[in-house]
């Protein structure tokens, strides 16, 4: 994961405070822990398959989902730059 690159294209594109973009890079790196992250399409599917992800509270999962969503956006931008 590029968590460095991650964050600079958050301040740079999204309206998040620093705070915030802390707990983004925070909630990306628990999906992290729980199953690795591949870019597939999938990986929000399998992740929720998860016994420890299902164990959290409603709102961790979302922000988790969130964040990965997120993740998946900047990855796009970057292979879009790359071409």
């Amino acid at each position: 994961m590029d968590c460095l690159g991650f964050k600079k294209w958050l301040v740079e594109t999204c309206t998040y405070t620093e705070a915030s973009i802390k707990d983004i890079i925070s909630r990306l790196r628990r999906a992290n822990n729980i199953l690795e992250f591949k870019k597939e399409d999938v990986y929000l599917f399998r992740l929720e398959r998860c016994d420890e992800f299902k164990k959290l509270s409603v709102s961790v999962k979302s922000q988790i989902r969130k964040s990965v969503k997120l993740y998946f956006e900047y990855l796009n931008e970057l292979e879009i730059e790359l071409q």
